[in-house]
């Protein structure tokens, strides 16, 4: 029998991404778990038991323990942290950042080089990309099915400095604009397009490969993004839109997209990446590959936007071809309003 689609989760969405499928009850379960087990395990200090009360509500202590960052960076994280809807008082800020800075303080590590495998197919098997590829995240964080030898994603770093998250590069204007969007206006709840990298959040997708073109299939909100590639450039004048306008060739068993054409963009991102604002001037590049065993997609994504970041941003996240998935129905239901969350997902 097929599976319906479950509406938005209250708590998971407001913690990243709505669920798929079962996702949402795990979810929820982590997030009942986490206070316990951070009580037990953060480090002793000033500051520990409101990191326990307010950074555990959506994170496991994975996503702190593991971290050395300056405290320029716990504080950015911080501040993302409240843009996304925790709730801190003024002196639970200072906390926070405090403790996090004294007991997980120092240099971010830089991120190292794609050294992943290539893969031993041939070049026209390399090129095939068909099937039901997932985000590495639904195996990985949500362990919605065995992680066989999927790499861990590479989150966005600066291209220039690998040792800076993109919140130690905003402009101005892109740190204001970030800065508009908590859960109670969240674009990606409204409807809006999460943009051509709707492929981050932890739902199937699947290339369809024509003459001159390929087309992706993405499962969230039913988006359809088209890599032209019959050896046209890019319009002069673009219409601008959430999703670009995509050109592709292959180098050897490499897809390169490169897409242009972008609108100002709210703020979004994706299951390794924070939201983050982009705007007209942005230029994606990704280079797409089997790498292994030819079941496990690469996707380097150099993201250059001079009006929102100093530098370009590099990224690199892992799929997996699933036979067990299929594109299921998710349509967009409208404005959650986190003043009266859903009771149900029946």
């Amino acid at each position: 029998m097929r599976v319906k689609r479950p509406n938005f989760s209250y708590l998971s969405s407001r913690c990243g991404f709505p669920p798929r499928n079962s996702a949402g009850p795990l979810i929820i379960a982590l997030m009942a778990l986490a206070p316990l087990v951070a009580a037990q395990e953060l480090p002793d200090g000033p500051g520990k038991d409101v990191v326990s009360r307010v950074c555990t509500t959506c994170h496991d202590l994975g996503g702190i323990v593991t971290k050395k960052m300056s405290a320029d960076e716990w504080k950015a994280t911080v501040e993302r942290m409240i843009t996304n809807g925790a709730t801190f008082t003024s002196a639970d800020e200072q906390a926070v950042e405090g403790y996090l800075a004294r007991n997980f303080g120092g240099k971010q590590e830089p991120v190292p080089a794609a050294k992943t495998q290539p893969s031993s197919l041939s070049t026209a098997e390399a090129r095939d990309l068909s099937g039901v590829w997932m985000q590495g995240a639904w195996y990985l964080g949500l362990r919605q099915g065995p992680r066989g030898n999927l790499p861990n994603n590479v989150p966005a770093r600066g291209l220039i400095d690998n040792t800076k998250s993109p919140q130690l590069l905003f402009t101005p204007w892109g740190r204001d604009n970030t800065k508009k969007y908590t859960i109670y206006n969240d674009p990606i709840l409204r409807c809006a397009s999460p943009g051509p990298q709707a492929y981050n959040a932890p739902y199937a997708f699947e290339f369809l490969q024509t003459p001159g073109r390929i087309t992706m299939l993405l499962e969230y909100f039913h988006e359809v993004r088209r890599i032209y590639m019959d050896g046209r450039e890019h319009p002069k004048d673009p219409n601008p839109t959430a999703m670009g306008h995509s050109i592709g060739r292959w180098e050897g068993d490499t897809l390169v997209v490169d897409t242009v054409g972008f609108e100002d963009s709210p703020a979004h991102g994706g299951s390794n990446n924070p939201p983050l604002a982009y705007s007209d001037q942005r230029h994606l590049v990704e280079r797409i590959r089997r790498v292994l065993d030819g079941n496990v997609l690469e996707i380097e994504a150099i993201d250059e936007d001079p009006k929102a970041f100093t530098q370009p941003l590099r990224s690199i996240s892992y799929f997996k071809k699933d036979p067990r998935l299929e594109i299921i129905e998710h349509n967009c239901e409208g404005a959650l309003d986190y003043n009266h969350p859903p009771v149900s997902n029946k």
